[in-house]
């Protein structure tokens, strides 16, 4: 098994029997652990089948039920902090939400979570280099480890062409007309258990083709630094040191090095490695 192999593995390792569904008005919205599970019929959750609902509601009525329901979990221990940045509740990744959950309690409550990764391309006469960036050593999540040049949540109320936008600006510093022309060219998706919960994410994949004369800047603070590395040697990192990367970054390089042909179909695993970064959250 290659060490590219390892971090698709990774990224689907759960167990179902570890979690109970929830729904809302029948369909199922998300996946929890069983101890959150146990919390949720004293927040206004009932208990249906194997799993657990909310009654129907209006956007606002089912956002306060969640809202209240995450602060009963923060109180116990269960739940992150609050962000004070919002995700759509959805029934798949392409619904429309029925309600909005914080940031902070995504994983714990095992909804569909939306995001997009973006690799920074350069072409230069020497070869094809690739903008990485390292995040804050005081991050609250992942601190010191490295990750693609820009990267971030969907939330609600915003498209996903404006949330490229302002992360490309925030994070790295690249105008919006660059930004722009960055090329999305589909996505990438995984269930993975972690402490808190299931992540269920659907991640959106773009290029973005710099000119060799551009350098990204540390606006917002969550980036430490940016270097400009060789293919050759992003690819080396991916591959042997499996814990360099932020987890997921190094599946949105695997798609990358895919497709540009960095990744042949004469490597060993190159079938499940291709067919494996597109898993059912749903």
């Amino acid at each position: 098994m290659s060490g590219y192999l390892h971090h698709l593995r990774v990224c689907n390792t759960h167990d179902p029997a570890d979690y109970q569904s929830w729904s809302i008005g029948g369909a199922e919205v998300g996946l929890v652990p069983h101890a959150i599970a146990d919390k949720l019929p004293e927040c206004g959750f009932s208990r249906s089948g194997n799993g657990l609902a909310l009654p129907p509601g209006s956007f606002e009525e089912l956002s306060e039920k969640l809202a209240e329901a995450s602060e009963v979990l923060r109180d116990t221990g269960l739940a992150a902090k609050a962000r004070g940045e919002f995700y759509p509740v959805l029934t798949r990744p392409d619904a429309e939400p029925l309600a909005i959950i914080d940031r902070g309690a995504a994983t714990e409550f095992g909804i569909v979570n939306k995001g997009f990764h973006l690799n920074g391309i350069v072409r230069r006469v020497d070869g094809t280099f690739m903008w990485i960036a390292r995040r804050a050593k005081d991050k609250s999540t992942f601190p010191g480890k490295l990750d693609n040049m820009v990267a971030g949540g969907q939330p609600a109320g915003i498209s996903a062409f404006d949330n490229l936008l302002k992360e490309c600006a925030e994070e790295a510093g690249i105008p919006a007309e660059i930004a722009a022309t960055a090329r999305p060219t589909g996505i990438v998706s995984y269930r993975m258990a972690s402490s808190a919960g299931l992540r269920r994410h659907v991640m959106y994949i773009y290029d973005l083709e710099l000119d060799p004369d551009f350098v990204p800047q540390a606006v917002d603070g969550e980036v430490e630094s940016f270097e400009l590395l060789p293919i050759g040697e992003v690819m080396r990192i991916v591959e042997t040191e499996p814990d360099a990367f932020k987890y997921n970054c190094n599946l949105a390089i695997i798609d990358f090095l895919i497709r540009h042909g960095f990744i042949a179909p004469d490597h060993p695993d190159y079938f499940e490695l291709a067919s494996g970064l597109r898993r059912p959250v749903d």
